[in-house]
């Protein structure tokens, strides 16, 4: 009897160390989901982050109007051939971790300013129709450019803006408006054909 006790002793101890492993294994279960679960919600953010919606979810007054300029189709807006490329607000609109959260600021605090159509009043909003933005690596190319306008929408073959007599006075914003109407500032002078939806530049010449 002694012996048959003896050799039973180590099928005793397997079997009650089994439960215990399957325990620790158990452990490993719900951080892993809940980890799962933080980069799925992280990945889509970012994703949503991406979108024009985004830019007017929380911040409708003055988002709103910049969101419905990005698909309302209109071709002597800038921002409607971006979005027929399939560019987005931030191919554009650097997101800055500083800027953001003066963005915030504002808008929490209803500090900022718009004009009677609802677009912001700010005196940087040059800077998105510049030669630094629009040249970027990956966006528009210089010699493309001018070498694609001459005699643009129809006029004289001598006529190009982008290689124009105003030796470089002129700036991308001159003309090109991102979310209104653009203007030809040639045609403050010239007689001349204008892009489908734009204007002539109003401006004493």
């Amino acid at each position: 009897m002694p012996e048959e006790e003896t050799s039973r002793a180590p099928e005793t101890d397997e079997a009650a160390a089994a439960p215990k492993a399957k325990k620790r294994n158990k452990k490993w279960v719900v951080p892993t989901v809940v980890v799962a679960i933080i980069v799925v919600i992280g990945v889509g953010f970012f994703a949503w982050h991406n979108t024009p919606g985004f830019c007017n979810s929380v911040c409708h007054s003055p988002m709103d109007t910049y969101v419905e300029s990005y698909s309302s189709g209109d071709q002597g807006m800038l921002v409607t051939a971006h979005a027929e490329a399939g560019l987005s607000c931030l191919d554009c609109h650097e997101a800055k971790l500083n800027e953001q959260l003066t963005e915030v600021i504002a808008w929490s605090s209803d500090t900022f300013t718009t004009t009677a159509d609802g677009h912001l009043v700010d005196a940087n909003v040059d800077r998105f129709a510049s030669p630094e933005t629009c040249l970027k690596s990956g966006c528009h190319d210089w010699n493309d450019v001018v070498d694609s306008t001459w005699g643009f929408d129809g006029n004289d073959a001598k006529y190009n803006p982008h290689s124009s007599h105003q030796d470089g006075s002129v700036q991308c914003s001159d003309c090109h408006k991102s979310h209104e109407t653009s203007t030809l500032y040639c045609a403050k002078c010239h007689d001349m054909n204008l892009p489908e939806g734009w204007e002539a530049t109003t401006d004493a010449a």
